[in-house]
C-alpha cells in the first residue's frame, strides 16, 4: 500500500515513513495541508496519515477540503500531539477514520492501519 504522511516535522514524516517501509508499505510526503492535498488529488494513495497543527492548511482544513475532492474515500489517520476528546470528536466527524497520539509505537499505527480495513 502507499501512504501519504502529512506533517510539518520533517522527523515525524520520517518516522512515520521508516514504521510503514519496515511493515513493507511505500509512501510520500508532504509538509502541510495545502501540498498534502495537492499530492493525494494525483492519486495512488491507498491511505494518508495527518497531523493537524501544520502551516497553511491545517489537518482539520485538510479533512473539510478532502470531502469536496475525488480521492474523499481514502482513509485518513490522524496523527498529532494534541490528545483533546474534542479534537478527535471533530476530526473523526470531518471523516478520520481513525485518531493516534504521538508520540506513538509502530505497533500502535501498523494496528490502527489493519482496524480500519487495510492491514
Amino acid at each position: 500500500m502507499k501512504f501519504l504522511i502529512v506533517d510539518d516535522s520533517a522527523t515525524m514524516r520520517k518516522i512515520v515513513s521508516l514504521a510503514l517501509s519496515g511493515a513493507g508499505h511505500e509512501s510520500a510526503e508532504a509538509e502541510d495541508g495545502k501540498k498534502g492535498l495537492e499530492r493525494l488529488g494525483a492519486g495512488g494513495f491507498s491511505c494518508v496519515v495527518l497531523d493537524i497543527n501544520m502551516p497553511e492548511m491545517n489537518g482539520l482544513e485538510f479533512l473539510e477540503a478532502k470531502a469536496k475532492l475525488a480521492s474523499a474515500a481514502v482513509p485518513v489517520i490522524v496523527l498529532t500531539t494534541q490528545d483533546e476528546e474534542e479534537l478527535r470528536k471533530k476530526a473523526l466527524s470531518l471523516g478520520a477514520k481513525a485518531f493516534l497520539v504521538k508520540p506513538f509505537k509502530k505497533e500502535d499505527l501498523l494496528a490502527t492501519i489493519a482496524s480500519i480495513g487495510l492491514g
